[in-house]
């Protein structure tokens, strides 16, 4: 049926009754802004650690690193935190848009630093230097999945609790109880939510499987999104689809949140970390771009070289070979690695990265990059060692410890993973999702495991 057949049809049809009650009511409980959205965008708590975040700050402060001058942005902010503390809320949705605004059209600061590395957002540009080396006849491989994600829950739930802090506020209040589960264990965050639909929608697709096919299941099945998944849900919402959703007005598209939920990319290609890096692609550029991207492509590759590789040092150091060259990403972690080497103590890396990124958000990729990198290098295989270095390493302490708890939890198995780590989770995953708010984590080992052993992507 034409459109215009839909609506001659819909008002030839209806008839007008002489009570008719007006419901202007109803029109009054509709919000297109939310007082709780705005609230949340300027002054919050983080949900799990109870630290404090202001994602509109956040916002400002990562257009900068992307080589813009925010300097309006930075005079809104001072209007808007004043209208807040005088809980003006109309006053403050009008400067909220008008900072999104400012950053959209923000000029390039001369001489900056970013715009002086490549960014390629299409696959092939990406991936034209990535080795296709796969690594065949993997031993016990639905034990080692199950182990990954054994590992990604434990480090996960261990780190809500400790997300948004600096090392020294975390050593201050916590000291030794620093890499074990601190009060209740709960598997509730945000960053497994992505995962479940990435094996649902990959399960419909196979190979066929498209970012815009993935888009369509956010919208379908995520209720909410922090930060760059935010603005992500909030474009689809309005038809924008992948690779737009990812940076059309996104502040975000360089954070982590592509790089913590990419690991479920390598659950489903074992020892093939090119194919890893594809699906890795599909779904990071949803609600990324750039080097954003770039960290979900590691992410994946790293896990799905578990599988084959026993030394954590030597997965990174052949994951180096999957990141795009003479890219900001690939500068970083390069960087990271060479302080890894010249040094006898993770805590002088720390420092190191502490510096070098003190302009940059707790959220943002490149600190919780150096995080991963440093816990890895450390902690030599052993999963207590490393879930001591990552949590007392601050920044977003839940992604990281998720990241490198499924790394260990691969090369572990789940036959030998700590029983102290695995039994508080009860073979339970709980989610805020609706249609998955209560998992077996066995269960899901298993269906990643069918999933990677049937009609995948193509592995030519």
């Amino acid at each position: 049926m034409k459109a215009w057949e839909n609506e001659f049809n819909r008002r030839r049809n209806a008839k007008p009754k002489k009570d008719h009650i007006e419901k202007w009511e109803d029109v009054e409980k509709m919000n297109v802004f939310p007082k709780e959205i705005l609230v949340t965008l300027w002054d919050s708590k983080v949900p799990g650690s109870n630290a404090p975040e202001s994602l509109i700050v956040g916002a400002v402060q990562s257009v900068e690193n992307m080589g813009k001058n925010v300097n309006q942005a930075e005079l809104l902010l001072d209007k808007g935190f004043e209208a807040l503390k005088n809980k003006d809320y109309s006053k403050l949705k009008a400067i909220t848009s008008e900072i999104f605004f400012s950053l959209s059209k923000a000029d390039s600061l001369d001489n900056n630093a970013y715009e002086k590395y490549d960014r390629p957002l299409d696959w092939e540009d990406i991936s034209n230097s990535f080795p296709k080396q796969k690594f065949n006849n993997i031993d016990n491989l639905k034990d080692k999945i199950h182990g990954g994600w054994l590992g990604q829950l434990a480090g996960g739930s261990m780190g809500t609790k400790l997300e948004g802090y600096t090392h020294d506020a975390l050593e201050e209040t916590y000291s030794d109880q620093l890499g074990t589960y601190i009060g209740e264990v709960s598997t509730i965050n945000d960053d497994v939510t992505y995962e479940l639909i990435f094996l649902k929608t990959y399960e419909e697709k196979w190979e066929r499987i498209t970012s815009k096919d993935l888009a369509k299941n956010w919208i379908s099945y995520i209720p909410f999104g922090w930060s760059a998944e935010l603005i992500a849900l909030e474009n689809i919402k309005r038809g924008i689809f992948p690779p737009e959703s990812g940076f059309f007005n996104n502040p975000f598209q360089e954070w982590i949140g592509a790089q913590m939920r990419c690991m479920v990319h390598g659950l489903l290609q074992p020892g093939d970390p090119y194919n890893a890096a594809k699906l890795s692609f599909i779904d990071s550029q949803v609600s990324h771009s750039g080097n954003g991207i770039y960290g979900g492509i590691h992410s994946a590759v790293m896990t799905s070289l578990a599988f084959s590789e026993k030394d954590p040092r030597k997965i990174i150091e052949k994951s180096l070979d999957y990141i795009p060259k003479n890219t900001e990403f690939k500068k970083v972690v390069d960087n990271v690695v060479k302080y890894c080497q010249a040094n006898n103590d993770w805590i002088n890396v720390l420092r190191k990265t502490e510096d070098n990124f003190q302009r940059y958000n707790w959220v943002h990729l490149y600190p919780n990059t150096a995080s991963v990198l440093t816990s890895l290098w450390f902690g030599e295989g052993d999963f207590d060692k490393t879930m001591k270095i990552v949590s007392s390493f601050g920044y977003d302490v839940d992604c990281n410890a998720g990241e490198v708890g499924t790394i260990l939890g691969i090369m572990y198995g789940a036959n030998d993973f700590p029983s102290y780590w695995s039994d508080p989770l009860k073979d339970t995953l709980e989610t805020y999702l609706p249609d998955f708010s209560k998992i077996k984590i066995s269960s899901l080992a298993e269906w990643t495991f069918k999933l990677s052993t049937q009609n995948g992507i193509n592995r030519s």
